[in-house]
């Protein structure tokens, strides 16, 4: 894989992690929210409707969580750049621990509150991300 194509990708992960963030915060209200419960529904299968509503406290964890998220995939879209790699070749594995230890913390959270089918999910994303940073760490070895 180029350079070109790694930082391509990794450029698309981190839009994919935005609009995935926006999608969740858009799940704190009632008017906004059928994606992202479908999303909880896929997530639990059966498909069933359930859940038909997502409560109070559920709504303010989407508008953290998918502020978090959206976050996290502008500060890595802004330093997904051969600049930036350059600068600080670590940067392309440091990133890769930061993935690594939000995988693990998310999916044992995830089995913790009976939610196995996120790890599902979390695989998509850790697939989105490992493979452009594995090549882009080893184009800028530190």
């Amino acid at each position: 894989m180029t350079q070109s194509q790694s930082m391509r990708w990794l450029k698309i992960a981190c839009l994919i992690t935005i609009i995935t963030g926006i999608l969740c915060a858009m799940g704190s209200h009632p008017a906004t929210d059928v994606v992202w419960r479908t999303l909880f529904d896929l997530l639990k299968w059966p498909l069933d409707g359930d859940p038909a509503t997502f409560n109070a406290d559920t709504r303010a964890v989407n508008a953290v969580l998918g502020g978090t998220m959206v976050g996290w995939g502008v500060l890595m879209y802004l330093i997904a750049t051969p600049q930036q790699f350059a600068a600080i070749p670590s940067l392309p594995r440091l990133m890769q621990y930061a993935l690594y230890a939000w995988f693990v913390v998310d999916c044992t959270g995830s089995l913790a509150a009976g939610l196995p089918g996120n790890l599902v999910l979390n695989l998509v994303f850790l697939g989105l991300f490992v493979p452009p940073l594995r090549a882009l760490a080893r184009m800028y070895r530190a």
